[in-house]
């Protein structure tokens, strides 16, 4: 069995942690040929800052089954059908998680159908995290195309069939895997934060990933004025590019008198420094407002070994196992008492911590290999 993947990996940043995961995964099983993106974006048009990681540490190698091609450029349509022309896998498996890549995709689908090749489509994002109308009409039309869908949750099924109407047949749920390629060996707590700066007397909070309006630093930030009052050795970092006006959040800091209890890293954190961001916390909390997806900061946390306190939107309660961590979206006041609890309770973190190692087993990548080339097998 061949197959051939469109989606993103190193040094393009896009959802290359989720396809180097996979890649890696089904090459041991499968042979896969992946065609990759050389451009993505034009830079200026990406708020995230640079589109491709620079320091040369963030990449995945060929093997005897994996051959890669870096073969896409978003300016150049020819680069497009070319690939739709000579995907040579029996089935085009393509990876959706924006519309702004739907010439890119629709070309290369449509060229590898009339050929005859099966079409599965991994949906990230089901509804962006921004939707729009034109949004959902692209979107639909990719899985309208496709001969079979993956979700990551049940909630994301349930999107497909409610908004897009997709039988139930034609949709296949299975785990976004857990991100273990950031763990590459242990670091001690303590080093950790001698590397990042931070004190070792600390109960140490992290948000990670790029702040965007629905990821809730904001909610994030009134709630830790509330666990500051009760935990006076508590500290919260804010790690990850900025995408949106700052000014709002700093006006929250300066409102609860927080500057000296924030920490802020407000760029994009390179691969080499991830493990120490996740090593340093105590807690990685998750307090996103809205959200339809599964989230990856939160599938590297899981590879950490770390408690997490969620809210209770999209796939993000996927990611533990005790309620008492799952909070109402919005609602900083029970956000600041799980923290609380979480941060008081040695005993209870602990739990969360053995929750988290038990569930990167059950999403481990062996067993989302093994679901995916059974699903491969009936699709053929």
């Amino acid at each position: 069995m061949k197959i051939t993947f469109i989606g993103t990996l190193p040094p393009i940043k896009g959802i290359s942690e989720y396809c180097i995961e996979q890649a890696n995964s089904l090459s041991k099983k499968i042979k896969i040929d992946f065609i990759n993106f050389k451009s993505i974006y034009p830079e200026f048009l990406y708020p995230g800052g640079s589109t491709k990681e620079k320091n040369g540490t963030f990449k995945i190698e060929e093997n005897e089954n994996l051959k890669i091609k870096n073969l896409l450029t978003w300016y150049n349509p020819f680069s497009w059908i070319w690939a739709g022309l000579t995907a040579r896998g029996e089935i085009v498996h393509f990876h959706w998680w924006t519309f702004y890549l739907f010439p890119v995709f629709f070309t290369i689908v449509l060229f590898s159908k009339i050929r005859g090749k099966k079409i599965v489509c991994t949906a990230h994002n089901v509804l962006s995290h921004t939707t729009s109308g034109i949004d959902k009409i692209l979107t639909h039309l990719m899985f309208k195309l496709s001969h079979h869908i993956i979700v990551h949750s049940e909630i994301n099924k349930r999107q497909l069939k409610e908004v897009f109407k997709i039988k139930d047949e034609k949709i296949s749920v299975i785990p976004y895997g857990v991100l273990n390629f950031y763990k590459k060996e242990e670091i001690a707590k303590e080093e950790a934060r001698k590397e990042l700066n931070l004190e070792n007397r600390d109960k140490l909070i992290l948000y990670f990933g790029s702040i965007r309006r629905y990821k809730g630093a904001d909610i994030l930030i009134r709630a830790f004025a509330k666990v500051r009052q009760e935990i006076s050795n508590s500290k919260l970092i804010i790690a990850g590019k900025n995408w949106i006006d700052w000014q709002p959040f700093q006006e929250l800091i300066d409102k609860h008198g927080l500057n000296k209890d924030i920490i802020l890293r407000l760029n994009y954190i390179s691969t080499p420094e991830i493990p120490y961001y996740f090593s340093a916390c105590d807690l990685v909390v998750l307090p996103y407002s809205h959200f339809e997806s599964q989230s990856g900061p939160g599938n590297v946390a899981l590879a950490f070994g770390k408690a997490m306190v969620v809210s209770n939107v999209g796939g993000l309660p996927d990611l533990v196992k005790n309620k008492d961590v799952i909070v109402p979206s919005c609602d900083d006041d029970r956000l600041a008492k799980a923290i609380i609890k979480v941060l008081r309770d040695d005993d209870f973190r602990e739990k969360l911590e053995n929750n988290s190692k038990e569930l990167a087993q059950k999403y481990s990548w062996n067993k989302i290999a093994e679901k995916t080339v059974s699903l491969y097998q009936k699709i053929i």
